[in-house]
């Protein structure tokens, strides 16, 4: 389970083939709290996380969108 980025104190992880799937998204947590958010359009696919976390990790995963394609590209070809 590569960590693919760290920022402001969230972990940004793409789970290994085979235990994960399409379409491309992220595993995103933060203090014990998880979002999953996928890639091709941000959007939220499953939450549990606060609010103001919430915010924090889309806008992160928005503003790194194309490095966390591309690392999603290279663990899932």
């Amino acid at each position: 389970m590569p960590i693919v980025l760290r920022v402001e104190g969230f972990e940004v992880v793409i789970l290994l083939p085979p235990r994960e799937h399409g379409p491309a998204h992220v595993h995103v947590t933060k203090a014990g709290e998880l979002v999953v958010i996928n890639l091709d359009v941000i959007s939220i696919r499953k939450a549990r996380m606060g609010t103001p976390n919430l915010r924090a990790a889309l806008r992160i995963v928005a503003e790194h969108r194309d490095h966390l394609l591309a690392e999603w590209k290279r663990i899932h070809g």
